[in-house]
């Protein structure tokens, strides 16, 4: 990363910082953006969702600099196929933008124990400003989350997610993980739901001549471990999150020296559907 400027840094901080999928209304995974909703309809539906996080992680990278953030989505849901929008708001982005707003859509479908989802989704930085030689933020991701159920008693789902346009700088971004995910039944409290979760993942980042540099942004692990409880609509998550980044690799993908370490999160979500109203 010599001779890399400090704008260049940043301007790669603040995308590498853009997160997915959810990357975050999902309790049992904080550190992706997209809606996983538990059951595929058999009907047209709508579901939608709010949340506040204390600081918004995205595969271990704070995208806030390590303030809160207000998140929400709405996704159309027809026979297994979906569509739908999610919005964060960010911080400390060379360019910044307003917000981050996710367009995503793909398929899920059950099989026996066995589910899958995949899709696509693109990442849009509304209002940036893009000073002479740097560009805006905006890429697109493939996807696939396939999950073993276990029962009652959890499942284990995994992330593939992939790009060849990372970061908007034409590199390669491919990130892999696994998510454990135990439920702990409680028959004297049958209104409410724990679970103890976490996710282990690597990113790696390969591409051609980015900035005037090959290599610019280092391979790296991330982690996170937390629990939950849900009552009817509502989540509260608290997670440990962590990554092996030293500081200086850390300021590489998001301008900050601090952003990658480790962090504690909690996170308030409430998540329905119109066919859930009364």
């Amino acid at each position: 990363m010599n001779g890399l400027s400090g704008l260049a840094l940043k301007t790669l901080t603040g995308v590498a910082l853009g997160a997915m999928i959810v990357g975050s209304a999902s309790a049992a995974d904080l550190a992706s953006p997209e809606p996983v909703v538990a059951e595929v309809p058999s009907v047209i539906d709508v579901a939608f969702g709010v949340a506040g996080v204390t600081d918004y992680v995205f595969r271990g990278l704070s995208q806030t600099h390590g303030d809160p953030a207000v998140q929400g989505y709405a996704e159309l849901q027809a026979y297994g196929f979906y569509a739908g929008v999610w919005g964060s708001s960010v911080s400390d982005f060379v360019t910044d933008p307003s917000a981050e707003v996710d367009f995503y859509g793909g398929y899920r479908g059950t099989f026996s124990f066995l589910s899958v989802d995949v899709g696509g989704l693109y990442y849009y930085y509304p209002g940036e400003f893009t000073p002479a030689g740097t560009k805006q933020l905006d890429y697109w991701e493939l996807y696939a989350k396939p999950a073993v159920a276990l029962g009652d008693w959890g499942s284990i789902t995994g992330n593939l997610y992939w790009t060849s346009d990372y970061v908007n700088v034409s590199g390669d971004g491919t990130y892999l993980s696994v998510i454990p995910k135990v439920n702990i039944p409680l028959s004297s409290f049958p209104d409410l739901g724990f679970y103890v979760s976490g996710e282990f993942g690597k990113q790696w980042v390969k591409g051609e001549k980015l900035f005037g540099l090959r290599g610019f942004l280092p391979d790296y692990l991330t982690w996170n471990i937390g629990a939950g409880v849900t009552y009817k609509a509502m989540t509260l998550d608290v997670r440990y999150s962590d990554t092996d980044l030293k500081p200086t690799e850390c300021a590489g993908y998001t301008g900050f020296r601090k952003s990658c370490d480790e962090r504690v999160m909690v996170k308030l979500s409430f998540d329905t559907a119109l066919s859930k109203l009364k």
